[in-house]
């Protein structure tokens, strides 16, 4: 590559990369020859700093003669740079095959940084189709693994059940029990499957959403790099999936007693039974981990809120909940008893 040729391609660089301004400065060490900025250098009386006049780099000489400010040297200066546009105007062979070569390069570098971002684009959208899909399967894959914990329960209770009849024969009794048995284990087989496959999911949606956002990343770091009127416009999101059902959410009401149970509590405590509440209010009895159950034949329930806390409630007529008192666990008789007498 000629030396001219390699100078516009630099100018070139510049304009893509930085903007569309050239400083003085870069136009003087391109295109004048550094005999001519020595010369003009002598003349004005410019110093460069940690050189000496006749062993200056064109650097060093074009920025100090950019910042002059006298009008007539700066006509001077800038007379410099007339027979370099003269000459890269000119018909001659070389500057116009320089040019040539600059520009298809230029068009050239813009055309492969066109095709990296629509093979990034490609990549992003199948990578938020992917993700979209692990989601939906991960959510799928919740709701059965709920059912099955359910039907494990109610497994176990009729193994209970079965176990504690005496008016049965035993032999009946003892093959019904290793029916359960044996229903258990298929069913704690199948649940473990679902647990490995709902871990396996959720590592592969993490490795995709990282993945997302490291090609985000580049996507944005590629169309900064293209000029704006050769960006492609981009096409519309998808709409979002519509809502699901509403289900219906109970309503909690508490009473003074509650409020009265609260003295003595640390602030972590009272937050875990407040979690607690809600989470039964929206997702049921059935919620794993809250151990809703019905207490001594009373018309009292309890709900776990930690190991050692529970809420005490009472159902109301039209499905909704009064809360009675947040109380250990150990005083659960106690407790009991004083809502009994109330």
């Amino acid at each position: 590559m000629s030396e001219s040729a390699l100078k516009l391609r630099r100018l070139v660089e510049h304009v893509l990369g930085k903007g569309r301004e050239l400083p003085l400065a870069m136009l003087l060490e391109q295109l004048v020859a550094v005999r001519d900025l020595r010369r003009v250098a002598r003349k004005f009386d410019v110093s460069p700093k940690g050189f000496r006049v006749d062993k200056a780099p064109a650097k060093v000489l074009a920025a100090q003669l950019a910042e002059l400010s006298d009008s007539q040297q700066l006509d001077e200066v800038l007379g410099l740079l007339r027979p370099a546009t003269d000459a890269s105007e000119s018909k001659s062979d070389v500057g116009v095959d320089a040019v040539a070569e600059a520009r298809k390069e230029a068009e050239e570098l813009l055309r492969l940084r066109e095709s990296e971002l629509a093979r990034l684009r490609d990549e992003l959208d199948r990578a938020r189709d992917v993700s979209q899909r692990a989601g939906e399967r991960e959510t799928l894959l919740l709701r059965k693994l709920e059912r099955l914990e359910l039907e494990l329960v109610a497994e176990r209770r009729d193994r209970e059940a079965a176990a504690r009849a005496q008016e049965r024969p035993v032999v009946d009794q003892s093959q019904q029990v290793r029916a359960l048995e044996r229903r258990v284990r298929e069913l704690e087989d199948e649940r473990d499957g679902f647990v490995a496959a709902d871990e396996a999911l959720r590592r592969q949606l993490a490795w995709n959403r990282s993945q997302l956002r490291e090609v985000e990343a580049e996507v944005k770091e590629l169309e900064g790099l293209i000029p704006k009127s050769r960006r492609r416009k981009q096409k519309p999101l998808p709409p979002a999936p519509p809502p699901e059902e509403s289900r219906r959410v109970l309503v909690p009401y508490f009473l003074p007693s509650f409020y009265k149970s609260l003295d003595g509590k640390d602030r972590r405590a009272v937050e875990r039974a407040v979690q607690a509440i809600l989470l039964f209010c929206t997702e049921g009895h059935s919620y794993p981990g809250l151990e809703v159950k019905q207490l001594g034949g009373q018309d009292t329930w309890s709900l776990r809120a930690s190991l050692d806390l529970r809420v005490y409630f009472r159902p109301l007529p039209d499905g909704d909940v009064e809360v009675l008192e947040l109380a250990d666990r150990e005083d659960q008789r106690t407790t009991l008893r004083r809502l009994k007498e109330k």
